[in-house]
């Protein structure tokens, strides 16, 4: 089947490649939605591969005022107006001649343009027109039909409750139906994308989180591993943290491919273990990436440098990149999927998420920021990359608990950072709780973190450890 790209950042993927040519689509929603704004950025991405649109207002906004709003898009063209995109006025034969007379006014329009694609918009508010939904039911139909024969891809746009998609009689002879709507949230507003029904082809259900920026709609899909994508190749490569004892007591280090959590306290040097591990592979030549949700960059190659490390160096070759995202704009549901791409489009080996428990104060749903954790991590198994999370743990002096969400389930290695006391002083204490499939020591060892990096010291005796 042919298919129409939409050229909307991720839509045709969600699509499968793109919706089937002269289908009759609903597009959906409320006001504000973003309705509008999305199938004219449709008609201008194709008006640049050659494909003509008809665009036929009723009652909604003017052409001039549509027109003028649509010129701080970067999709818009002057030059497409007119010739690839033709804007007609429905409404005001409709309002004075009738709907018989609307069908047949747009049967000369489409003789007259030709067009590829033909856009009603609003298509709910002809309901006006009619005196029961009998009536309006036979136009619709009869619409249907005449489109048919043209051999045109159609969008019909309305303001549209959710509750009504499945009781009235246009969704009936849909192909497809994609509903917008929007949600408040303490922070930002958020738009959601659902494709309900898309008849003869395949595409990704669900919701899936949209944007409208100056350069128009952008889709973030939802991210669903399943399928062949859950598996993957164990390998029995090692990656060492450059830190000699810590390697030794994983055997040799974190088996690659496989994810660790490191979980501790506040102060317990949970983002310098895991950059340290970063580091250890720039050394090696392999790219990793640090994404931090708690320090900017700067800050972070303080740190490094404070330990002796040479970050910078790494920086300025390319073997290491560090992303802030600022916890208060941290959005799961864009910036899963951008991690993903970062992570494919700098062939990162080793990675690092600072912290987990940013991502999951950005969410109401506990459950919604599981599954995102799970997806991005299987995503990352498939693609054989080591990877960190670090987690905030809020009782630093407790052995038992790893992450309030029981994150720990979905990783293969768990490494604890936490305090004991001692007498007047507090040691750090590092242990390795889990190693997936592999060898490593119980033993709990203190360390420090010092003017030349971290250093795991010797094992705690009984004492301390009942402290």
């Amino acid at each position: 089947m042919d298919k129409l790209q939409t050229g909307i950042k991720n839509l045709d993927h969600i699509l499968d490649g793109g919706i089937p040519v002269y289908s009759l689509n609903i597009v959906s929603g409320s006001p504000g939605s973003g309705k509008t704004i999305f199938v004219q950025n449709i008609i201008f991405n194709t008006a640049r591969n050659g494909l003509k649109s008809l665009y036929l207002t009723t009652i909604s906004e003017s052409q001039f005022k549509m027109v003028r709003h649509l010129q701080e898009f970067e999709f818009f063209s002057d030059d497409f107006l007119g010739d690839k995109v033709v804007y007609e006025d429905l409404g005001t034969v409709l309002r004075k001649q009738g709907a018989d007379k609307g069908l047949e006014y747009l049967t000369q329009m489409i003789k007259k343009h030709l067009p590829d694609i033909v856009i009603i918009d609003s298509f709910k508010a002809i309901r006006d027109f009619f005196s029961d939904e009998k009536a309006f039911k036979a136009f619709v139909f009869d619409l249907a039909a005449a489109l048919s024969i043209w051999e045109v891809t159609v969008f019909l746009v309305g303001e549209y409750k959710e509750q009504e998609l499945t009781l009235l009689g246009e969704f009936a002879v849909a192909d497809g139906i994609f509903h917008l709507y929007g949600q408040e949230e303490k922070r930002f507003q958020k738009r959601y994308l659902r494709i309900l029904k898309m008849r003869g082809a395949n595409f990704e259900q669900g919701e899936h989180l949209f944007q409208i920026s100056h350069m128009g709609i952008e889709v973030y899909p939802r991210m669903r591993p399943e399928g062949e994508k859950l598996q993957y190749e164990v390998r029995s490569v090692r990656k060492g943290f450059g830190i000699t004892r810590l390697d030794e007591m994983l055997c040799g280090g974190l088996t690659e491919g496989t994810i660790t959590l490191i979980s501790g306290g506040t102060g317990t040097g949970k983002t310098a273990l895991a950059l340290k591990f970063l580091l250890e592979g720039a050394e090696k030549g392999e790219k990793g990436l640090f994404l931090s949700f708690e320090e900017p960059a700067a800050q972070l190659q303080v740190v490094a440098r404070h330990l002796g490390w040479e970050i910078d160096r790494y920086l300025a070759e390319g073997r290491l990149d560090i992303k802030f995202i600022s916890p208060i704009e941290l959005d799961v549901d864009k910036h899963a999927f951008e991690i993903l791409d970062m992570v494919r489009e700098k062939n990162v080996e080793r990675f690092v998420i600072d912290s987990i428990s940013s991502f999951e104060s950005s969410v109401s749903d506990i459950q919604k920021y599981k599954d995102y954790l799970w997806a991005i991590g299987q995503q990352l198994k498939r693609r054989h990359i080591t990877t960190i999370f670090t987690a905030l743990n809020e009782e630093p002096f407790s052995p038992i608990v790893v992450t309030k969400a029981q994150i720990s389930l979905m990783t293969d290695n768990i490494i604890i950072l936490r305090y004991v006391e001692d007498g007047s002083n507090i040691k750090k204490v590092l242990g390795i709780l889990k190693a997936r499939g592999s060898n490593h020591d119980k033993a709990l060892r203190e360390y420090e973190i010092a003017p030349d990096g971290i250093n795991i010291l010797g094992k705690l005796d009984r004492a301390d450890m009942l402290r």
